[in-house]
Order: structure tokens, then C-alpha cells, then sequence
């Protein structure tokens, strides 16, 4: 039923935008992944090696149901997609840390108490899809749990990024409880909205990073805001694809292209904290 609402929401969102734009939305528009805050997948990845990955975050309601990946980037920090958190609360969510298995009670929760959107989100559609989560206790690092870099980090053509979330092995599987992994290369920009049809690849934007394994390989719902890590820095966040892995490139936000957005919010908070103390 909830998967239901969702896609009844994304339908009329895209009909309305269709208005807007003049023109007719396609069967590919439709099927958009976005805003993935269902099931959590990564098509065609595999349990990921315990430790590979001590940045990831599982995001859940206070129930405690995945809907969406993050990272830490510092130990008051999460970073994720902002599709993940429009229109909720920093109440209404809670943040698991340092667990490889959702279902094994390991890990250890933590709890925002505010969220930054960027401010130009949406604007145009799908583009500036990133936002941080400010915790209010700082994260304690052990061996399962670490904030990852996320300093500029030039890409190519085809260089390998980990891509890590919790999900099935396939569209409409069951949904396993271990942490799973895929590498993807890199698709440059040009090539990433020739790859789209001519209607979605104008949602393919300068703030975007494309990423391609294989037809029958890649992210799908749940997985947005989880990171895409290269040579143990932090380069993107899901964003939005063709679910689920239909032969598309799979589109993120390009952690070097809104460094200066991060490392502002980060920068003003520590600021904030100093002169209260």
C-alpha cells in the first residue's frame, strides 16, 4: 500500500510537471527513480566484506524501516540525498551506525536534530539533490564505524567507484538484512544524457555524476543518498535512474561539484558551537 501512494504521488508530481513543461510524460518518466523512499535495493550486487564500508548509514523511521543510505563525514554529520528527507522532520528519523546486518541489533543509533536541504533542491527537477543531517551526540568511531573523506577527488572515464546499500538482488525480490556492494565506472556527462531518452536527459545535471555497470546491474529504491566511494573518498550520493538497472546509467550528486556547500555548513556549525561553549 505504501509503495502504491508513493508511486501515485511520483505520477501526479510528473503529470504536473509535464503541464508546466508543455508536453507529454513518457513511460520512462514514469518509472523515474525518484523519490526512492521504498524498498532498498542494489540490483545484481553481493554481500559486502565486513569492514568495507564503516561510513554507511542505514536512515529508518522510529520504527525502525530503511528508507534510504548516508555516509558520515564527521562525527556530528550525515550526508544523504534530500529527496531522502523532504517533507519530514529530524524527529522522525533515526540513524543506525556501524551495523553490517539491520536484523542483528549491532550498531548503535544516533539522532539529528536538524536537516539542511540545499536551497536550490528541485530547481530545476532532480538537480541539487544533497542535504546533511546534523546529529545532536557525536558519533563514537570504532572499528565498524568511521566518517569518510570527501575532499575534491577528479574522476575519468571508467574509474571504479564502491557503491554500498542495503537491498535484494533483483526489482521486486525480498530485501536481504546484509550490507551489499557494487562497483561502477564512471560515465562522463555528455555520454550519461546521450544515454537517457531525449525527455530525461534534461534531468541529467552539471551537479550530476553517472555511473554504469551492466544491463541487469545497479541502484534502485532505497539505496538514494548512499555513497559511491573511490580510493576511500567520497564522490557521489544516489540520486535518481531507471529502476532498476535496465541498461541506463544511474545518476548521482557529485560530491566534488557541492564541496563548497558542504564544507560551508560544516564550517558555520563548528562556528556556532564554539561561541555557545
Amino acid at each position: 500500500m505504501y509503495h502504491c501512494k508513493i508511486i501515485g504521488l511520483l505520477a501526479l508530481q510528473l503529470a504536473l510537471l509535464a503541464a508546466v513543461n508543455g508536453r507529454v510524460v513518457t513511460k520512462d518518466e514514469n518509472e523515474i527513480l525518484y523519490p526512492p523512499q521504498t524498498n532498498s535495493r542494489i540490483v545484481g550486487g553481493a554481500a559486502a566484506p565486513e569492514g568495507l564500508a564503516p561510513y554507511q548509514i542505514s536512515m529508518q523511521n522510529l520504527r525502525g524501516r530503511h528508507f534510504c543510505g548516508g555516509a558520515i563525514i564527521d562525527q556530528r554529520w550525515i550526508i544523504t540525498a534530500s529527496h531522502c528527507v523532504a517533507g519530514v522532520t529530524a524527529p522522525k528519523i533515526q540513524i543506525l551506525t556501524g551495523a553490517q546486518n539491520l536484523k542483528n541489533n549491532t550498531g548503535k543509533y544516533y539522532y539529528p536534530d536538524r536537516i539542511v536541504m540545499h536551497t536550490n533542491y528541485n530547481h530545476p527537477p532532480y538537480a541539487n539533490d544533497i542535504a546533511l543531517l546534523h546529529l545532536n551526540d557525536s558519533i563514537v568511531y570504532d572499528e565498524h564505524t568511521q566518517a569518510v573523506k570527501y575532499a575534491y577527488e577528479p574522476l575519468k572515464k571508467d574509474d571504479e567507484l564502491v557503491l554500498t546499500g542495503w537491498g535484494s538482488m533483483a526489482l521486486g525480490g525480498s530485501t536481504p538484512d546484509v550490507l551489499q556492494t557494487l562497483t561502477v565506472r564512471v560515465v562522463p556527462y555528455e555520454e550519461c544524457r546521450a544515454a537517457h531518452t531525449d525527455n530525461l536527459s534534461s534531468y541529467v545535471d552539471v551537479g550530476h555524476l553517472c555511473t554504469f555497470n551492466a544491463n541487469g546491474k545497479g541502484a534502485c529504491h532505497g539505496d538514494s543518498g548512499g555513497p559511491l566511494v573511490h580510493n576511500g573518498t567520497l564522490v557521489a550520493l544516489v540520486n535518481w535512474g531507471l529502476p532498476c538497472a535496465k541498461g541506463y546509467p544511474d545518476v548521482h550528486a557529485s560530491v566534488a561539484y557541492y564541496h563548497d556547500f558542504i564544507r560551508t555548513q560544516l564550517a558555520a556549525t563548528t562556528e556556532e558551537e564554539a561561541l555557545e561553549n
